[in-house]
């Protein structure tokens, strides 16, 4: 599969296709009477919503001596790494109900 912008549609179909599809989903977007600063919001608590799930992926895959070998986390650093990944999740969840309770004026 081709891909660039500098390419004819002809040449990468499907990533011109679906670069011509988000231009006009993000123009058609913006053209709608939503309030822009509120769609902002949205996203980044869609984000949040998302964004806790990949580091514990990552932390999977760096446990894992069958996938890194003698570079997997030792005990030590498995501990901090739960820790660091644990903080975050968490302080991605806060923020998250707290803008979720402002939208019905409860936070």
């Amino acid at each position: 599969m081709e891909r660039s912008v500098s390419r004819s549609f002809r040449d990468a179909p499907l990533f011109l296709g679906l670069f011509t599809a988000q231009i006009v989903l993000g123009a058609a977007g913006a053209m709608t009477l939503v309030d822009v600063i509120q769609l902002l919001i949205g996203t980044q608590v869609l984000q949040g919503l998302i964004s806790p799930v990949v580091p514990v992926y990552l932390l999977v895959l760096t446990n894992r001596r069958s996938v890194l070998g003698p570079a997997a986390n030792g005990p030590r650093c498995r501990v901090a790494a739960t820790a660091v990944v644990v903080g975050g999740a968490s302080m991605s969840t806060i923020l998250l109900m707290q803008t979720v309770l402002g939208w019905f004026g409860l936070g």
